[in-house]
């Protein structure tokens, strides 16, 4: 029998899809400057649900700073080297931050400062400077029109089809975990089907000459490292966020997303996934 609590988390999961996917993949298409906002607002709400995690370890991180640095750092992804506005490169930035985070703390009067300093570095390392790397895949200098936009919507609809295709096949048909100490729920049986339904998502790409075209390189191999990318470190990702949630002591980093949780559990797949992706294409296709 199915319980309320469970038909409402359903039903709000639902619900955040149908209106979320269609969402973004309006955003997506609108333009640079409107996909740099919402990666911005992301990071920054991802953020603020990282560091509040940090209250069940009594670990004080420096909101505002992390705020502006998450700014900085997405916005020297969207202009890139050579603006007025971007006159630090990200490990530059980093270095002109990091002692002014050291140095605020002596003033705050809050308990454990080594563990608050380093939550707060901790958590600008992990997401605005991996999240916000898909600002620079949307902004990717394009060999055929709108060759970033169509890698960014790639990498959201692959990441979107292999939780699904692992989430289906691992409930009806997983039987043998991979990390139950991690994540006790994810089989072996829907990490494959989600490989393997990525896979499968960029052969049809492929083949319809949606992305591909004569105007550019892209091959089989490119589309084999995408799925990998998206299939196995898209789940990486996953993993790695279920990693830091069981050692805070904790199901989700909030409750913002019926169903989901809160922001960094519904773009965990992408932290890990959308750097890499666009280091191979920003590298390997161009």
């Amino acid at each position: 029998m199915i319980t309320k609590s469970k038909t409402e988390s359903s039903g709000g999961r639902t619900l955040v899809n149908l209106l979320g996917i269609p969402s973004i993949i309006l955003i997506i298409f609108l333009g640079e400057i409107t996909f740099f906002i919402f990666v911005t607002l992301v990071s920054i709400l991802s953020l603020r649900e990282f560091f509040l995690l940090g209250k069940y370890q009594k670990i004080y991180p420096q909101f505002i700073f992390g705020y502006i640095v998450t700014f900085f750092i997405i916005l020297q992804y969207y202009f890139g080297l050579g603006h007025p506005l971007t006159i630090f490169r990200h490990g530059e930035m980093l270095l002109l931050f990091t002692p002014i985070i050291v140095l605020a703390e002596l003033f705050r009067g809050k308990p454990n400062a080594l563990s608050n300093i380093l939550f707060t570095l901790a958590g600008i390392l992990y997401i605005p400077l991996l999240l916000g790397s898909m600002v620079a895949l949307r902004q990717i200098d394009p060999v055929v029109p709108d060759m970033g936009m169509k890698l960014t919507f790639c990498l959201f609809c692959g990441v979107w089809i292999c939780d699904s295709a692992a989430y289906v096949v691992g409930r009806f048909f997983g039987k043998r975990k991979i990390l139950v100490n991690i994540s006790p729920r994810k089989t072996v049986a829907g990490g494959i089907a989600g490989l393997t339904a990525t896979f499968i998502f960029f052969i049809i790409l492929m083949e319809t000459d949606a992305i591909a075209s004569r105007y550019t390189s892209l091959n089989y191999i490119d589309f084999l490292v995408f799925s990998i990318v998206i299939g196995i470190f898209g789940q990486a990702g996953d993993f790695a966020e279920s990693l830091i949630k069981r050692d805070i002591g904790v199901k989700d980093t909030s409750n913002l997303l019926a169903g989901h949780g809160g922001i960094l559990d519904r773009f965990d797949s992408l932290i890990i996934a959308s750097p890499l992706m666009f280091l191979y294409a920003n590298n390997f296709i161009y």
